[in-house]
């Protein structure tokens, strides 16, 4: 397990979100769960969605379900929807890439809502087949603030 201290948890290359219910701002985090950290700097627990592109929603995982979710590591399958924007976002064709398997990793530590947050820092993905430029694999860093 990589655990890291980190002051304000900015836990990227990629803005990685979801889309699924937040913990309200009035509930503490449970320090003995680690979740995600949206888009929008709130926690999610087991999220349906996990958002990569937060400007437009472009590249996104959705149809998640997760068969493990602990304090080390999460594992899961969905799909990847990818729009390549060619010639617009608002035009561009979404590939979906089903029977995604889904690692969390990359256990972060830290501060938040008064109390310790455990956050998954890094998202990799094995493709069923090919994904996004025929990769059989692909890592995204999670690099959101915590707003609490």
């Amino acid at each position: 397990m990589n655990r890291r201290i980190l002051g304000t948890i900015g836990v990227a290359a990629l803005a990685l979100g979801v889309l699924a219910p937040a913990a309200s701002a009035a509930e503490k985090p449970d320090p003995k769960k680690t979740y995600i950290v949206n888009c929008q700097g709130k926690l999610d627990y087991k999220p349906k969605e996990i958002v990569f592109a937060c400007g437009d929603a472009g590249v996104y995982f959705g149809n998640i379900t997760w068969s493990k979710w602990d304090m080390n590591g999460a594992t899961g399958t969905g799909t990847l929807f990818y729009n390549t924007c060619v010639p617009t976002c608002g035009a561009g064709n979404v590939y979906k890439y089903p029977k995604t398997k889904l690692v969390l990793d990359g256990e972060a530590s830290g501060p938040g809502f008064g109390t310790m947050v455990n956050v998954f820092s890094q998202v990799n993905a094995t493709f069923k087949n090919q994904g996004p430029a025929m990769a059989q694999t692909s890592t995204w860093t999670i690099d959101n603030t915590i707003r609490d």
